[in-house]
């Protein structure tokens, strides 16, 4: 038996990408995360992931971090999330995390830009 925990769009800016007035402005980001946890005993949030940390950690971390790929972007918040719940008793069986960049040089010609990275446990 499993969990399956997804958190959609969280609202983030930053500074990533590979032109120098993306590193100079913020943008804005959107990142979705899924999580796979074991089954857990008890009705304890200190057991499991806790949603609103894990909201606050994904917005520090676009906010904080500067990268010229979404692709590290997104390798980095999953690793920040693995790390931070390393010690809970629900297994981490699976994580997948997709960073959305809107305002792209493509936005005239795609409806959007996104990229997961995504890592079994099990």
């Amino acid at each position: 038996m499993s969990f399956d925990i997804n958190i959609s769009k969280i609202k983030c800016s930053g500074k990533h990408g590979i032109y120098n007035y993306e590193k100079q402005n913020d943008q804005e980001f959107l990142v979705d995360i899924h999580i796979n946890i074991s089954d857990f005993s008890g009705d304890d949030i200190n057991k499991t992931f806790n949603y609103e940390e894990i909201v606050d950690l994904v917005i520090k971390t676009v906010n904080k971090e500067s990268y010229d790929l979404i692709e590290t972007l997104a390798k980095h918040i999953s690793e920040q999330i693995v790390f931070e719940y390393a010690k809970i008793e629900a297994t981490l069986q699976e994580i997948k995390v997709t960073v959305y960049k809107p305002d792209t040089i493509l936005k005239d010609m795609t409806e959007g830009i996104s990229v997961s990275y995504f890592e079994e446990f099990k």
